[in-house]
């Protein structure tokens, strides 16, 4: 949960037994790639992307301009790439909301950047790229990024914006509301685990907060961030230092086949878009007890014979903001205040 983002990718791999003697001209780096999942909505779209490499591999025989053993694969990347690539060269970013800096970098870069989430955010010098400027705003209102969501657009989910998934994975259940996993894994979340938090904004001096109780030596989180004052950045260890102060063994993936589905959900699970699917929230029935969870990620691998998608989870409880008229996360003395 706290790893900062890279690009959403893809892989295909296809039989291309005319294209030696009739090659597709258009399979060229920054082409775009549109990926389409079995579903009823003949506009609805999973992922898109630009093409980042194509190589061919040629077979024998060759004969009458058709190679059966050719073979085309095509790697693509999200628009969060492009953004990576894309140097600040210098830019002065002005104190403002995130909303009006991602107008900003939109005039600068023609990237669509759409955020939930808009609090102040500090002035800074984008010295490396677009892409890290965003990273940085990304810890800084810990936030989620979706990658691809349309052509040349990105979008930033606020903690507290997230999406309900309709649709939930269960160990025995398989209907319309229930998708069926075979795959459940669990983890102690070792990395989430921390004694002591200091926040240390660009334009001002380190916040630090330790644990009451904690011992020397400290298991300390470090993040840089553009927070907007010394408030901002001392609530924002102390919230972190809510979430991540207490050792947690939590859901951290389940894994589906899609042929199993008696009625296929995966690709969107009820949400508007596949891509919405970060940041959501979804239960899980394991063994008898369900478990409240926020969709991190997904990856799909996929056959003309079988599709599998995995969701990478992380636990309610580190996702323990207070939002009122919530059954989940709507608990008086249990779930934690923003900042």
């Amino acid at each position: 949960m706290l790893d900062q983002y890279n690009a959403s990718s893809a892989g295909i791999t296809l039989r291309y037994p005319t294209g030696y003697a009739s090659p597709i001209t258009a399979l060229v780096p920054g082409t775009y790639i549109k990926i389409d999942t079995p579903t009823t909505d003949p506009t609805y779209a999973a992922y898109y992307g630009q093409i980042k490499d194509v190589s061919a591999s040629y077979g024998i025989p060759y004969v009458g301009g058709v190679g059966n053993a050719d073979y085309l694969d095509i790697m693509v990347e999200g628009f969060f790439a492009t953004a990576s690539r894309m140097a600040g060269q210098g830019y002065a970013m002005t104190a403002n909301t995130v909303d009006n800096q991602l107008l900003a970098m939109f005039a600068q870069t023609d990237i669509s950047v759409i955020s939930s989430f808009s609090p102040n955010m500090a002035a800074t010098t984008l010295n490396s790229t677009w892409g890290d400027w965003l990273n940085s705003v990304m810890v800084t209102i810990n936030g989620r990024l979706v990658d691809s969501v349309n052509v040349d657009s990105i979008e930033i989910k606020g903690p507290y914006n997230s999406s309900t998934c309709t649709v939930a994975f269960s160990d025995t259940a398989n209907n319309a509301t229930n998708q069926v996993y075979d795959q459940a894994n669990f983890s102690a979340y070792s990395d989430n685990f921390y004694t002591q938090v200091s926040v240390d904004p660009e334009s001002f001096s380190a916040q630090t907060v330790t644990k009451a109780g904690a011992t020397v030596p400290y298991r300390t989180y470090t993040v840089n961030t553009l927070s907007a004052s010394t408030g901002q950045a001392t609530d924002q260890a102390n919230f972190l230092l809510s979430q991540y102060g207490t050792q947690k063994f939590a859901l951290t993936s389940v894994s589906c086949l899609a042929e199993a589905q008696k009625s296929f959900k995966l690709d969107r699970m009820g949400v508007a878009l596949f891509a919405y699917l970060v940041g959501s929230r979804v239960s899980v029935v394991f063994r008898g007890t369900t478990y409240y969870s926020i969709i991190e990620g997904v990856t799909v691998t996929a056959t003309p014979e079988s599709s599998r998608y995995t969701y990478y989870l992380s636990g309610q409880d580190l996702n323990n903001y207070l939002i009122l008229n919530n059954t989940v996360f709507g608990t008086l003395d249990y779930n934690k205040l923003g900042y």
